[in-house]
Parts: C-alpha cells; sequence; structure tokens
C-alpha cells in the first residue's frame, strides 16, 4: 500500500506539471501604462533616494556616535537603497554614488531584525560549523573587511569615498582593517579614528603612515598628550586641507605652534584647551617677521587657558582681516573676564556667537558704577554660562551681579542684533520682565540706594546709572535657562510692544505673545490648577512703562499675599512712592475704593520679588 501510495502521489505531481495544467492557470495582466519614473531627472531621483535612506547626507566631521541621522535603522535604510539601486541601470548610477560617498558601518540593526538575525546565528545555518558563529562584536568587523574587500578590487567605488563611519570598539580592535581600508581611499576627508591616534600611541603607527600617505584630504585632526611628536609632522605639509583642528594638553614651544599653524592655509576652526603655558604673547607679532602670524580663524575656542586675557583677544582683533573674519569664539575657564569683555567685544564685527563659560567666586557689584555694558552690534547668540563657585556661602550668590549685568546690557539696547541667549540662571527671564532702572539724580542720594527689592533686583539696581530713561528692552528674544540641576533647557520668548507713540507721548502696540513653560519658565507658582510641569501658552503684555506683564490662564488662582491681599508691584511699593523717592514713577493702577470716592478702603500693597501680577 504504501508503495502504491508513492506511484499515485508521483503522477500527480507530473499531472500538475503539465501543460495543459499550465494552461488552467490564470496569468496575471501585464503592467500596462507609462513609467513615469523616467521623466525624473537625477537631482529629483537622489533627493527621494535620500529619504529611504537619510545617513547618506551625513557629511559632518563627528563620530559615527555623534552624528546619528534620522529615528530608523540605519543597516535596514541601507539594504532598501541598495535594493533601490536594482532596479534599473538608470536607478543605480544615482543610488551608487550616495551608497559611497559617505558610508557608515554600524554594528547592530536598531529594529525587531537584529533578534531574528541573531537567533540564526545561533542555528548556524550560514556558516561552516557552530564553532564558526561571529559575536555580536565580530560582526561590524566583517562587515568593514567586506567593504575592505570591495573598495580595493574596485578603485572607482574607491574614489567615491569621502567619510566612513566606524563604531568605537570596532575603530579600537581592527586597527589593521581600518588602515588596510583607508589606504584604498585617496579622497577620504574624514575617518573615525582610535584615541590611540591622538596620543601617540604606537600600535597606530602603521594607520598614521598609510594615512598620511595615502589621504591627503583629511579635513578634520586632533592632537592630545603625547603626540607632540606627530603635530611637528604638519610642518612637512602633509594635510594641507585641514579645516578643524584640536590641541590639548600638548607640551610644545609657542614658536612651535605658530610655525604649525601657519603651514596650514585652509583651516578655520581652532581648539585650544589645557594650555596653561599659553599666554597673551601668543598672539603677538614676532620681531623682524621671523615667525608666522597667529591666523585669522573663523571659529576659536579656548578651553582652560587661564593665562590668556582679555588685553590678548583686543590684540588678536587689531588686524582687520581677524575682525573680518572671525564668527564664533568660546572662551571657557579662561582668564577673559565677563567684566573686561567690552574691551575688545565691539572690535569683533563679524562675530554672531559667543560663548563664556566661566565659575565665580567674586561679585561686580562693587565697580558697577564704572563698568560700560557689553556692546556689539553682530552676535546674534550668546552662551552666558556663569555659575558661583561652592566655596562661597552666603544669601546672594556672585553669579546674580553677573547676570544682572547682562540684563542691564539688554535694556541698555547694546546688543541690538541678538536673538538667543542660552543663560544657567532660571531667575533670568523675570530680570527682563523687569522695567529698566532710569537715571537718578544727583540729589537723591548714592546709585546704591535705589534698590529695595530682593534677590536679582538688588543687585540689578546697581546698573542703573549707566542707562537712561530711553533705555528699553526692544527685541524679540529667545532665553534657554537652565539650573544646575536640569537636564533640558527651558525656553522663555520675549517679544516686546512695538515702540510707537501717540501724541500724548505713551507707547502704544499690540500684546505680544509668548510660548513658554508655565511652571519651569516662569515659576514653580505657574503649575498650579492640576497642569503640573506642563507647558502651556502664555501673554506677555506691556505694562506701560517699558516692562512687561506676565498674564497667565484665567483657571489659575491669583497668588495671595500674607496679609490676603493680592501682590501688586516688585519694583517699588507704594510707601516709598508716596515719599517721593526713586521708585515713585512706579504707581500701581487705582483701587476701586479710590475710584468711587471711598478712599479710605485702598490698603497698601507690599512688595515681592515673587509678583508675578503687577
Amino acid at each position: 500500500m504504501g508503495l502504491l501510495k508513492h506511484l499515485r502521489s508521483r503522477s500527480r505531481l507530473r499531472e500538475a506539471a503539465s501543460p495543459q495544467s499550465a494552461r488552467q492557470i490564470p496569468h496575471m495582466p501585464a503592467r500596462g501604462g507609462r513609467d513615469f519614473s523616467q521623466r525624473l531627472n537625477e537631482d529629483i531621483l537622489e533627493r527621494i533616494f535620500k529619504f529611504v535612506c537619510p545617513h547618506v547626507e551625513d557629511q559632518t566631521y563627528e563620530t559615527s556616535e555623534r552624528s546619528e541621522i534620522g529615528d530608523g535603522c540605519m543597516l535596514c535604510d541601507l539594504r532598501d537603497l541598495a535594493k533601490n539601486a536594482q532596479v534599473c541601470r538608470r536607478w543605480y548610477r544615482v543610488a551608487q554614488q550616495l551608497l559611497y560617498t559617505s558610508v557608515r558601518i554600524d554594528a547592530v540593526h536598531y529594529c525587531w531584525l537584529e533578534e531574528e538575525l541573531a537567533e540564526k546565528r545561533k542555528k548556524g545555518r550560514h556558516f561552516r560549523s557552530k564553532s564558526n558563529v561571529p559575536t555580536a562584536g565580530e560582526i561590524p568587523i566583517i562587515r568593514l573587511s567586506l567593504f575592505c574587500r570591495t573598495v580595493r578590487e574596485n578603485s572607482a567605488l574607491a574614489s567615491q569615498v569621502l567619510f566612513l563611519k566606524v563604531p568605537y570598539m570596532t575603530r579600537e580592535t581592527a586597527k589593521g582593517d581600518l588602515a588596510r581600508t583607508v589606504s584604498a581611499l585617496p579622497n577620504l576627508r574624514h575617518v573615525d579614528l582610535p584615541d590611540g591616534f591622538f596620543t601617540g600611541d604606537p600600535s597606530c603607527i602603521p594607520l598614521r603612515q598609510e594615512l598620511q600617505s595615502r589621504c591627503p584630504d583629511i579635513r578634520k585632526m586632533m592632537y592630545r598628550s603625547g603626540s607632540e611628536d606627530a603635530l611637528e609632522l604638519l610642518v612637512h605639509r602633509h594635510w594641507q586641507q585641514l579645516e578643524f583642528l584640536e590641541l590639548s594638553n600638548l607640551a610644545i614651544e609657542p614658536a612651535t605652534m605658530r610655525i604649525v599653524l601657519g603651514s596650514l592655509p585652509a583651516l578655520q576652526e581652532l581648539t585650544l584647551a589645557g594650555l596653561e603655558w599659553m599666554d597673551d604673547t601668543i598672539f603677538h607679532s614676532a620681531p623682524g617677521g621671523t615667525l608666522p602670524e597667529f591666523p585669522a580663524m573663523q571659529s576659536l575656542t579656548l578651553d582652560s587657558c587661564p593665562n590668556v586675557t582679555a588685553a590678548g583677544l583686543a590684540t588678536y582683533l587689531e588686524s582687520p582681516y581677524v575682525r573680518q573674519t572671525l564668527f564664533s569664539l568660546t572662551l571657557q575657564h579662561t582668564g577673559v573676564l565677563v567684566q573686561d569683555l567690552h574691551t575688545f567685544l565691539f572690535e569683533a564685527s563679524a562675530l554672531h556667537h559667543l560663548a563664556i563659560i566661566a565659575t565665580v567666586s567674586k561679585s561686580i557689584t562693587l565697580q558697577a558704577q564704572e563698568l560700560p555694558p557689553m556692546t556689539s552690534i553682530s552676535i546674534k547668540t550668546l552662551n552666558f554660562e556663569i555659575d558661583s563657585s561652592e566655596e562661597v556661602h552666603g544669601l546672594q550668590k556672585p553669579a546674580e551681579s553677573y547676570y544682572a549685568y547682562l540684563a542691564s546690557s539688554l535694556h541698555a539696547n547694546a546688543l541690538p542684533a541678538l536673538t538667543t541667549v542660552y543663560v544657567r540662571d532660571q531667575a533670568f527671564p523675570d530680570l527682563l520682565l523687569l522695567p529698566p532702572m532710569p537715571t537718578m539724580p544727583a540729589s537723591s542720594g548714592s546709585p546704591n540706594r535705589a534698590s529695595n527689592m530682593s534677590g536679582h533686583t538688588s543687585v540689578r539696581g546697581v546698573f542703573g546709572p549707566a542707562m537712561t530713561n530711553n533705555s528699553t528692552f526692544n527685541q524679540t528674544l529667545e532665553v534657554f535657562s537652565k539650573g544646575i540641576d536640569e537636564l533640558e533647557w527651558v525656553m522663555t520668548s520675549i517679544t516686546p510692544p512695538a515702540q510707537t507713540r501717540d501724541r500724548r507721548g505713551s507707547a502704544i502696540g499690540g500684546r505680544p505673545l509668548s510660548a513658554i513653560s508655565a511652571s519651569r519658565g516662569l515659576g514653580p507658582q505657574w503649575a498650579q490648577g492640576g497642569f503640573g510641569g506642563e507647558a502651556r501658552k502664555s501673554v506677555m503684555v506691556g505694562n506701560g512703562f517699558g516692562g512687561f506683564l506676565a498674564v497667565p490662564q484665567e483657571e489659575v488662582p491669583r497668588p495671595r499675599t500674607s496679609d490676603g491681599g493680592s501682590r501688586w508691584g516688585s519694583v517699588g511699593s507704594e510707601d516709598h512712592a508716596s515719599n517721593g523717592s526713586r521708585a515713585s514713577w512706579l504707581k500701581p493702577p487705582p483701587s476701586i475704593g479710590s475710584l468711587t470716592g471711598d478712599s479710605k478702603k485702598s490698603h497698601v500693597r507690599k512688595s515681592s520679588r515673587h509678583d508675578l501680577w503687577r
């Protein structure tokens, strides 16, 4: 019976494969119509393929860990783009250029496919034996070796490679494969290198020799402690197209550094970190022109260089070419003090970004009378990250006076082009909401007497005499603030009213809108009514005398003072206004009792620095 059953099954198979049975199977109709993809030019196809695989647009000089583009799986995107290249010759030409311009080797799939592939590797279906199954760390090394074989066998593809991104563990453990790969890439501009390459590790000498001899178009390089000899090799003009250079914790002569920098004609961004021996003489001209001048940079970063002061930067900016070239300046823990920024800041006419990061232990309140405001007509983005030293213990932190100085410079209209500010003080937006302090007459006593306010306002009052009565904060500004314990920046957008005046001389204009985080941008008292820390839309309106009003939603209860009344006026109390003091120009709105003639029912409202209802 088993034999007959087997014969009957084979006969059925022959009948199914016969031509008669094939005729009975209906054929799918042929696809009709025109192929409209033929009408797309190569630029449109390239743009479509970039949406298929977004990381092919990555042409930055950052490592693979810092240059992730898109939220999808990069290996899957690369596979989809390779499938598109197989559609036709026309698509192949466009997709191949994208596949081999910016090459990225990833360790794993960032999707469900990684678990499936891991199970297949354990079963060993695609390998000779289970002992040859590669581990998770060997997978990117295998991908690098396959890419190395491809570019060494095809010089046309190798000449297209400009960027090569490799995972950290792969470039640390596969230095030999990486050296063989870069030796076949003559137009390479950036490659992820192991850490030992920047510190003079002997194990990276073959990789350095291959990179110097075969890749002359490298654009970014770093030299750290231990690579002083390798830095001097730049004098032999190995990488003449270097655009980004970072020198960190090097022990070299200042003359050697000037010679090395002078031998790089395409250098644009320079980072000097941990060079305690460097001082202001690095910017001075050598007598007789024996040394090249310090080159003009588009971006200059000075980190942990305590002997570089504002006088040295002023000397550096004396050259007209330097003033027209310097676009970004970062000063982090240097000898450049905040109170000395005005000595050279105005000279940098092309400076659009300024970052000053410092830890202060002494306030600048006492020298506020003679301190001019920070003045620049070109700065658009300012990172003003000043922190107080942990060794200082007191009611007021020294950093408060620095933020008060910045607020006074903004109210004095000394930074008219500024649009974005980053600060490390959560209360800084409140300083901008306050009106500018007017110039006090000499008969009113010492200028420091105007401060009856608490917190930042008391420090801010000492900067009032530097401004006139016409000074105002009249620009749209985005303030990003972050405290010590916070991880994300809190944005507060402030738009002043239009500075137009009617015949009576009063300012008129619309109500500026500001989308801010209610509970974090304006203070914890705004997170009421069950809203928690969720961002809400708020309105910033002018208060009639140059400041702003913070108006919350109606369902949020108004904060009350200790005596049961609503708060009003954080700049000056009504008592000082009646005594003819300097706060007499700020008057609260008339109460209901004064409008009806019953003046006895009106009560005195106390000042509070937490007031947001003035």
